[in-house]
C-alpha cells in the first residue's frame, strides 16, 4: 500500500473522530428526569429482585407505584405519566398465562410456596396501579392523544384478566344484596405453567378473602366503572362495600371492624365450631386498616354505600378511640379499643389504660384516608410532615397542591352530595365483636349457620324477630358464652318447639349484656 493511501485513510479516520466528538460536544447527553430516575428505581427494587414472580413481587411492584399519577397530579409534568406508562408496560409483560388461558402473576403461594398461582389481590393491586393511570390519561386531552391505545389495553386486560378470570373460575359469591371473592383451590407446581396439579387440599383454599383484599377488587371495579361507564363493574364493588359495612360494629358513636369475617358456610369448621380464619383486629399490622379506610373514603367519594354519617363514626374511631390527643407526641392504639371510659388525656395516663394494646409493633396509627374530611387529622399529618423530610417529604407536595385546595369537608369529590346510599341500620353493641348468617338466604331445604363472637361473658340469646326487628318470633338459642368465645349453630328455618317452617323476610337478634346486634335473613 502506497504513502498517498495511508495518508488519505489516516485524514479520514482523523476527520471522523473530530466529527464524532464534535457532534457529542454540540449534543450532551441529556439528563434523566425525576419520573425517569423514579421509574428506574422502581423496577430495580431490591424487593423485585427478590421475589420476581407471584404475590410477594405484587406487593413489592405495588408500593410507591402511586406516585406516578400522584405526582403528575400535583404538577401536572406529563413525564410522569410517560414513565408510569413504561412502568405499567414492564408489569404487563412480568404476566404469565394459566392452564385455563388467562393471564396474571403467577408464583409461589404465600401460605404454601411449593405450590404456584396468581391471587386476587396481587392481580388488584396493580391493575388498581395502571387503571389509575389510565383515568389521568383519560381525563386530559393532550394526554389521550398519545395514549388512548394503551388505555384501551389496560381496560381489556382487567376486564378479562381480572373480572372475567375469577367469575369464570367460580371465585365470586352472592348472597343476597352482597358478594364477596374466595380463594382459589387450583395450584401449579413451580416453573410448570401447563397444567393444574393441585386442588383444595391446599392451605386456604376457598377461603372467602380479608377485607382489604375484597376491598382492593371493589377499587378494580370503580376504575372499570368509571372508564368504561359499564354499571356491571359499579354493581359488583357496592355487593362488597355494602358486606364490609354491615359488618361493621357500632358502639359510642364509632365503628370497629375486624380483618376478617366468614361470609358463608365454606368459611366454618362445623365438627371443631369454629372458623377458618381467625376474627379480631389485626394485632400488629395497622397499615391494614389504614388501607381499607382509605378505600372506604374513597368509596364515599364515588357515591357508594357509605355516607357522612359513616365516615363521621370512622373519624371518631381514629380520633376518640385509637389517639391519645396529644399533637405535639401523638400515639395511636389499636381500634378495637372498648370505649370512651377507658380514654387518656396524657401519654402516660395513655399506656397505662391501653398498655395491652401497645405491647406489639405499629398497633395503631393516623388514618390519612381521612385528611379530606376533618381538620384535626389535617393539622397531625401536618406535624408529621413537618418531622420526617425523607419518606414523607415527597408525599408533600401532593398534600399541598391537590389535598389543601380544597378545606377539609364531606364534600363528594366524584358524585353529588345528596346520592342516595343502601340503608343499612346499625345497633348499639360493645360486646359483640362479630354476628354473621351464612348464608343470608336459606334456600329450600337448606340450612343457614349462625355465628358470633363476644368480648366478654355472659348470656347469649339469639332469636327471630320481625323484618323491621320489632317483633319477637321465637328464640333460637339462650345460653352462657365464655370471653372471645366463637358460638355456632346450625338452624333449618323450623321453630324449635312448634317445628313450624318459616318463611320470608326475617332479622336474627343476638342480645348479649345491654346491647345487641342484629342480620336480615330470607327464609324460601
Amino acid at each position: 500500500m502506497n504513502t498517498v493511501k495511508l495518508l488519505k485513510r489516516f485524514v479520514i479516520l482523523c476527520l471522523t473522530l473530530w466529527m464524532g466528538m464534535y457532534c457529542t460536544a454540540q449534543e450532551p447527553e441529556k439528563p434523566q428526569t425525576e419520573a425517569e430516575k423514579y421509574y428506574q428505581r422502581m423496577i430495580d427494587k431490591p424487593g423485585i429482585r427478590e421475589n420476581p414472580r407471584g404475590e410477594h413481587f405484587c406487593w413489592q411492584a405495588a408500593s410507591g407505584m402511586n406516585r406516578f399519577a400522584e405526582s403528575y397530579k400535583a404538577g401536572k409534568d406529563a413525564d410522569w405519566i410517560k414513565w408510569g406508562i413504561k412502568y405499567c408496560d414492564f408489569l404487563l409483560d412480568r404476566m404469565d398465562t394459566a392452564p385455563d388461558g388467562y393471564k396474571g402473576w403467577i408464583g409461589p403461594y404465600v401460605y404454601d410456596h411449593k405450590r404456584w398461582c396468581d391471587v386476587h389481590v396481587g392481580d388488584a393491586i396493580l391493575l388498581r396501579g395502571i387503571l389509575d393511570i389510565a383515568l389521568v390519561v383519560k381525563q386530559d386531552e393532550s394526554l389521550k392523544k398519545l395514549y388512548a391505545d394503551k388505555v384501551k389495553n389496560y381496560v381489556e386486560t382487567a376486564k378479562k384478566h381480572f373480572f372475567e378470570k375469577w367469575d369464570k373460575r367460580g371465585t365470586w359469591r352472592d348472597d343476597g344484596p352482597y358478594g364477596a371473592y374466595v380463594s382459589y383451590d387450583k395450584y401449579l407446581e413451580p416453573e410448570n405453567l401447563k397444567e393444574w396439579k393441585y386442588g383444595s387440599s391446599v392451605k386456604q383454599s376457598e377461603l372467602t378473602l380479608p377485607f382489604n383484599k375484597e376491598m382492593d377488587a371493589a377499587e378494580v371495579a370503580v376504575r372499570l366503572w368509571q372508564l368504561t361507564g359499564e354499571d356491571f363493574y359499579r354493581d359488583k364493588a357496592e355487593k362488597i362495600y355494602l358486606l364490609v359495612k354491615s359488618r361493621f360494629q357500632y358502639f359510642d358513636n364509632h365503628y370497629a371492624w375486624n380483618y376478617w369475617e366468614p361470609f358463608g358456610p365454606w368459611d366454618i369448621d362445623l365438627k371443631k365450631k369454629t372458623t377458618r380464619h381467625w376474627v379480631g383486629v389485626h394485632p400488629y399490622r395497622s397499615g391494614y386498616q389504614a388501607g381499607e379506610v382509605g378505600m372506604i373514603a374513597e368509596a364515599y367519594h364515588y357515591g357508594l354505600v357509605f355516607d357522612k354519617r359513616d365516615i363521621q363514626r370512622i373519624i371518631n374511631t381514629n380520633l376518640q378511640v385509637m389517639w391519645n390527643k396529644d399533637k405535639e407526641n401523638p400515639e395511636f392504639i389499636n381500634s378495637n379499643g372498648r370505649g370512651k371510659e377507658k380514654s387518656a388525656e396524657g401519654v402516660e395516663g395513655f399506656r397505662k389504660a391501653w398498655g395491652h394494646s401497645n405491647e406489639t409493633k405499629n398497633a395503631g396509627q393516623l388514618w390519612t384516608g381521612l385528611l379530606d374530611f376533618d381538620q384535626t387529622i389535617r393539622d397531625l399529618y401536618e406535624a408529621r410532615l413537618e418531622k420526617d423530610t425523607g419518606r414523607s417529604g415527597r408525599r408533600h407536595s401532593y398534600y399541598e397542591n391537590v389535598t389543601k385546595k380544597e378545606p377539609a369537608s364531606f364534600k363528594r369529590k366524584h358524585a353529588k352530595d345528596n346520592v342516595t346510599v343502601p340503608k343499612l341500620d346499625f345497633t348499639e353493641c360493645g360486646d359483640i365483636s362479630m354476628a354473621a348468617v351464612l348464608p343470608q338466604n336459606i334456600r329450600k331445604g337448606q340450612k343457614t349457620i349462625i355465628a358470633n363472637q363476644s368480648f366478654k361473658p355472659g348470656e347469649l340469646e339469639i332469636a327471630l324477630y320481625s323484618k323491621n326487628g320489632k317483633k319477637k318470633i321465637t328464640q333460637l338459642y339462650k345460653g352462657q358464652v365464655r370471653a372471645d368465645q366463637m358460638f355456632i349453630m346450625e338452624w333449618d328455618g323450623t321453630d324449635p318447639e312448634t317445628k313450624q317452617k318459616y318463611a320470608g323476610d326475617y332479622t336474627i337478634r343476638w342480645t348479649l349484656s345491654d346491647g345487641y346486634r342484629q342480620q336480615s335473613i330470607r327464609i324460601n
